[in-house]
């Protein structure tokens, strides 16, 4: 045993024999380097010098060993990143890796190395409804990769289920199947790679695609030189100004009577099949006087309310959730908590569609109508990584196409 076994550190030794292996089977620790240390009384300290470590890592022929790491460390893209250096030209790899490798920023970085330098052919992926391990709450994906070379088209197995594994084939042919080819994959994802999270209804998948394929045609919204950019500036997402915990002392229920600037956060956002509203006590005196609603929805810090009314749209969801956009006019004199993105609208644009539109609020409504249609919450689910909508998928959002009440002045 002692000539096929070695125990060692993967990451920062070297590989302990001489041939390069062929085939690499692994499930890598799905942990970020802040979540290893913590609790330990040195933790902050051991968590920064291997971060540091980590970053700064060299080869014998100065290039750095991790190339791709971005944001916070995590280590299962070390392991995948050191595989395929450890694996020889053609050999290939099997990983078990969570499934937000596949939509996330930070791992654009490792995406565009698996296209560009390697062949990644295939992907199975499992989401967080089929519980393939206990205690594992994230989606699960198991990548195909052959290392060298380049990548022209990559096949997408999924959604599956615990219950389509089988020992013959791996998967159940039954399982659902896309081939991305590389033009239709950059032209959706802006050459970062990512890969939108398909339904297994053949029908719902067809409208998926036919809607994908529409909406990638068109401008982004804090991209430059559309009908809602300014002459020199762009649109830009921003983070509610209040962080609810560092400010949770000067944050109030709202009981009957109140009067104050009202606090506004993730859960007064509501929605059905047609419409999406804010329900807040400040705008609705019959919420109930224990609702949770009411909690936590009072402004009473030093920091002076919006003068003019906001579009806002809910940052974090939960799965049960059918909408993922949830896009409402914020009237004026409201405070943003930081569970609630913003759009910052260029004055000059704003100016125009107030004009346009015979007031901010009827100009604002306009445009939140346009955010919330189906097609582009069908999109924001597609390429959703976790619960967070974040700042940049807000941004990287298609800007739709305004038909018969084009503003004359934005045409």
């Amino acid at each position: 045993l002692a000539d096929v076994l070695c125990m060692g550190d993967t990451l920062r030794g070297d590989w302990p024999w001489e041939e390069e292996p062929r085939l690499l089977i692994t499930n890598p620790p799905w942990l970020r380097i802040k979540d290893r240390f913590r609790g330990h009384p040195e933790g902050s300290r051991m968590r920064k010098e291997l971060g540091a470590e980590l970053r700064g890592l060299r080869d014998e022929d100065g290039a750095l060993r991790f190339s791709t790491l971005r944001g916070n460390v995590n280590l299962y893209r070390l392991f995948l990143e050191r595989s395929l250096q450890l694996v020889r030209a053609g050999g290939r790899i099997r990983m078990i890796v969570p499934d937000s490798l596949l939509r996330e920023q930070s791992s654009a970085p490792l995406r565009n190395l698996l296209v560009t330098e390697h062949e990644w052919t295939s992907i199975w992926s499992f989401p967080e409804s089929a519980r393939l391990f206990a205690g594992v709450t994230q989606g699960v994906l198991v990548l195909g990769l052959t290392v060298g070379g380049e990548t022209q088209d990559m096949i997408s197995y999924g959604p599956a289920g615990s219950d389509d594994l089988c020992n013959v084939r791996g998967l159940d042919p039954s399982v659902p199947r896309l081939v991305l080819d590389r033009e239709r994959w950059e032209r959706w994802s802006r050459a970062d790679w990512s890969v939108p999270r398909l339904p297994a209804d053949r029908f719902e998948r067809d409208r998926l695609l036919k809607t994908i394929d529409e909406l990638a045609e068109l401008p982004r919204l804090a991209e430059e030189g559309h009908w809602l950019a300014g002459a020199s500036q762009r649109v830009r997402v921003r983070v509610g100004e209040i962080d609810q915990t560092n400010w949770s002392a000067d944050i109030k229920p709202w009981r009957k009577g109140s009067r104050g600037a009202p606090f506004v956060r993730g859960i007064h956002f509501r929605n059905d099949e047609s419409s999406v509203w804010l329900q807040h006590p400040a705008f609705d005196s019959t919420i109930p006087i224990t609702a949770p609603e009411r909690k936590q929805a009072k402004w009473c810090g030093p920091l002076k309310p919006a003068d003019n009314p906001r579009l806002a749209c809910q940052a974090i969801v939960n799965a049960q959730q059918t909408r993922r956009l949830r896009w409402i006019v914020l009237p004026a004199r409201c405070v943003l908590g930081n569970s609630v993105n913003h759009l910052q609208i260029p004055d000059d644009i704003l100016k125009l569609l107030t004009a346009e539109f015979g007031g901010l609020d009827e100009a604002l409504g306009w445009l939140c109508e346009l955010l919330n249609s189906q097609k582009l919450d069908a999109w924001a689910r597609a390429w959703a990584a976790n619960n967070n909508v974040n700042n940049y998928e807000l941004e990287l959002l298609p800007l739709p196409p305004v038909q018969m009440q084009v503003p004359s002045n934005l045409a």
